[in-house]
């Protein structure tokens, strides 16, 4: 089951009907043609009606804060320690540190962004592993919208199913659902259905570089 926030189930819905079309992806779900086009369009649903949908599609719907999600907040780390100080308030707190990737270009600019050690360890991220970018665009709107803060992990170098990368493409960074069908091959989509996935394949992946999946999407707490 995956959790995730409610404001990502239109883009849920999206990225479904862009793969089955709107009467292929209602009839997968076993959902009628309104409600699921009530969804695709941002009509308001009755919460019945979401929960059926939510269960259709094996996830699990978080409506509010989740108790166990991350807390992600700027700051609070300052300068590295000496031998024999104080550590930083933010590792006093039980946050850890995650840079900027160098692609992202508030990278040196930025200071680490801290995360929660214990939502970290309870998913068995490394910290060395993980990144973080911000969405470039608004290809993956309204699941991920422009300037929303993502947390990539790095330790992935296969693409496998069909899930949100972050990576370079012609030195420009971008966000998109990944899925490679065959060897020497790569499908990358976004939220919008109306927009066809785009096929690199042969010398053109020459272009595509990898910097990791995207593992969390969302905003700095205040």
């Amino acid at each position: 089951m995956t959790r995730f926030d409610l404001n990502n189930l239109r883009a849920f819905a999206q990225e479904g009907i862009a793969r089955h079309g709107l009467r292929g992806y209602a009839r997968k779900l076993d959902l009628d043609l309104g409600t699921l086009r009530s969804l695709r369009d941002g009509r308001d649903i009755q919460s019945s009606r979401m929960i059926g949908i939510v269960e259709a599609m094996g996830r699990t719907l978080l409506i509010s804060d989740a108790p166990d999600g991350p807390r992600a907040r700027a700051g609070g780390f300052g300068e590295a320690s000496k031998d024999g100080e104080e550590p930083p308030e933010a590792l006093r707190q039980g946050y850890l540190p995650i840079p900027y990737h160098p692609a992202q270009r508030t990278y040196g600019a930025s200071a680490p962004v801290a995360f929660t050690r214990a939502w970290l360890d309870e998913r068995g991220f490394a910290p060395e592993n993980l990144c973080c970018v911000q969405a470039p665009d608004d290809t993956l709107a309204p699941g991920i919208a422009k300037g929303a803060l993502c947390l990539i992990d790095g330790a992935e170098r296969q693409v496998s199913g069909h899930v949100i990368w972050a990576h370079l493409e012609e030195g420009q960074l971008r966000l998109n659902y990944l899925s490679q069908p065959e060897p020497g091959m790569m499908l990358m989509s976004d939220a919008d259905p109306t927009t066809p996935p785009v096929l690199r394949r042969g010398p053109e992946l020459d272009q595509l570089l990898l910097l990791g999946r995207v593992v969390w999407a969302g905003a700095l707490a205040g």
